[in-house]
């Protein structure tokens, strides 16, 4: 290309395609993989979460026991339970006395497996706490925990699905076992070649190693 000459970066093929339909007319033709939770009765649905910015948000990650700290556990192990749902979590919030807005397709980073999250308004327009007994949000996170136990014994449940981690976990423990004990085998079936090769190379290399001593003698 010549010097001085800016290089044209126009993408040669624009314009001479329509675009693409968006159309979002037949959306309700492609239903989800899974059914949603069923959401308890007097909660809102959020649709548009701009009035909400400032609640406390709350997923069920923080109180499953089946997870660590590191991947997203916020309560002790004794308070937490196991694989809780975003809908009983909303449940335990209404037992506490306090309003919340229930977003089933909201996922947290660490645990998107198990769909739904919990905004509370735990402080008002001056950010003082609702309830006096609720004053932060690790109180509130404590006292959700305490009531979520009791609510998920109430509600048998049918999440998560059969393909999540929670349930699968023992049989992929298994297949983990019995790989590792393939490769063991495996591992030992080479190391006893390795070991026999090495004990040919060694008798084989005594004789030279004798030989080259006799004749430094």
């Amino acid at each position: 290309m010549p010097k001085g000459k800016k290089q044209n970066l126009k993408n040669p093929m624009l314009g001479t395609f329509p675009p693409p339909n968006l159309s979002l007319t037949n959306m309700e033709d492609d239903p989800p993989d899974f059914d949603l939770p069923e959401v308890p009765p007097f909660t809102k649905i959020a649709t548009d979460d701009s009035a909400y910015k400032t609640w406390v948000c709350l997923y069920p990650v923080y109180f499953d026991s089946t997870k660590t700290h590191q991947e997203g556990r916020r309560v002790v192990r004794e308070l937490a339970v196991p694989n809780p749902l975003a809908k009983d979590l909303a449940e335990s919030i209404k037992i506490l006395g306090l309003s919340c807005v229930f977003e089933p397709h909201k996922t947290h980073p660490r645990n998107w497996i198990n769909p739904g999250r919990v905004r509370v308004q735990l402080f008002n327009e001056q950010k003082i706490p609702l309830n006096n007994n609720i004053p932060t949000r690790k109180e509130l996170i404590k006292q959700a925990a305490s009531v979520l136990s009791e609510v998920q014994k109430n509600n048998p449940q049918q999440f998560p699905p059969s393909h999540s981690p929670a349930i699968s976990r023992g049989i992929l423990k298994e297949g983990k076992s019995n790989d590792s004990g393939s490769t063991a085998s495996s591992s030992t079936s080479v190391t006893g070649q390795a070991a026999s090769g090495s004990g040919s190379n060694t008798s084989t290399a005594s004789p030279s190693k004798k030989k080259g001593r006799k004749g430094r003698k």
